[in-house]
């Protein structure tokens, strides 16, 4: 059989030297374009990849720990499920640095047969304080806080929790620098030990509440590994009536936060609750969003400028106005945690959420 001769020139030499070269300079060219537009592509398609937020965005919820007896057990699996962090209620501290209701809040994980051993989710134990008063005794006596924190890492490694989550409350700001140093010896022992410390602050702009400068960011996020922003209670029973949050001041307050704090580092804690204002006797009481979501039906509504529904009630003689974060206010505030890169949303609390 005759073999056929292959030409292995990438270029064949053509007769016309004039015409070798031009096609030499075009195909240069057109070579130097690809590699652009490659690089070009390459470069988009990474920062696709990396810029999904919501499939990066975490999920943590707050579990008030006497309502777990209350939970259906299908209820339990969806959390289980659905959630990356289930933060629990139900430690305190008293002045003295001792730890409360250790067993209590054992005994209750235990019997709503909550999995602790997945990776998914990852329980953290809330500890607050007895009373305004423990609080100043805690951070004011050395022994007391020494005590607190051997008794913190003591509970967390007899059960192998893997973080804790603080939550003081109410103390005047003279004591947020006492705080901050507490929180240093804290996260010393706990980063040794490779256990996550976060901690509850209210929003540092456009709040109410006469304390909230106790939880200076500038003051406590050095000693932190995360935070949730309580952007909740912008209107509460010590306040007119109006929405409990709103999209444009949790967007305010996590920008003052990032001045603090990374992205990766912040919460934007949403409500699942709102409140119900009487009218003539101008007392407020909490209402769950699953509650207010059935009020709406028979009751006029409208949506408010900051995001909240409102619900005018009238039963007999009594008249009220209800303010609350429904599910439609909740997906609006985790289009604000996507559009800051924050690491997630966390929700006060379980078991108030309507559908």
């Amino acid at each position: 059989m005759k073999r056929m001769k292959i030409n292995t020139e990438l270029f064949p030499k053509t007769s016309n030297p004039k015409y070798s070269k031009k096609f030499y300079r075009s195909f240069k060219f057109s070579l130097k374009v690809l590699f652009i537009l490659l690089f070009f592509l390459s470069n988009y398609i990474s920062s696709q990849e990396t810029k999904d937020p919501v499939s990066q965005i975490k999920k943590w919820g707050y579990v008030n720990s006497n309502s777990f007896e209350k939970f259906p057990p299908q209820y339990i699996s969806r959390i289980q499920r659905d959630y990356d962090i289930i933060c629990i209620t139900g430690l305190l501290l008293r002045g003295t640095g001792q730890l409360r209701f250790e067993n209590e809040l054992m005994n209750k994980i235990t019997k709503s047969k909550i999995s602790k051993d997945p990776e998914k989710p990852i329980i953290y134990p809330m500890v607050g304080i007895s009373s305004v008063k423990d609080g100043i005794t805690l951070l004011s006596s050395e022994n007391s806080r020494l005590k607190s924190i051997e008794s913190i890492i003591k509970f967390l490694n007899t059960y192998n929790f893997k973080g804790v989550h603080l939550d003081f409350e109410g103390l005047p700001e003279d004591y947020s620098r006492p705080y901050g140093a507490y929180l240093k010896e804290l996260k010393t022992q706990l980063s040794a030990q490779n256990i996550h410390l976060s901690i509850a602050i209210f929003p540092p702009l456009d709040f109410s509440d006469i304390n909230k400068d106790f939880h200076n960011p500038e003051y406590l996020s050095p000693y932190v590994d995360s935070v949730v922003l309580m952007a909740y209670d912008y209107h509460n029973p010590k306040t007119d009536p109006g929405c409990i949050t709103g999209e444009k001041w949790a967007d305010n307050n996590i920008e003052e936060l990032k001045k603090f704090l990374k992205p990766e580092q912040i919460w934007l804690g949403i409500p699942s609750y709102g409140y119900e204002w009487s009218k003539s006797q101008k007392t407020a009481r909490v209402v769950s969003s699953r509650e207010a979501q059935l009020l709406k039906a028979g009751n006029p509504h409208q949506r408010e400028t900051l995001g909240c529904t409102q619900i005018t009630r009238k039963d007999g003689n009594k008249e009220s106005i209800i303010f609350y974060s429904d599910l439609e206010l909740r997906e609006k505030l985790l289009k604000i945690a996507e559009k800051h890169n924050l690491i997630g949303t966390a929700l006060w609390r379980l078991g108030l959420e309507d559908e």
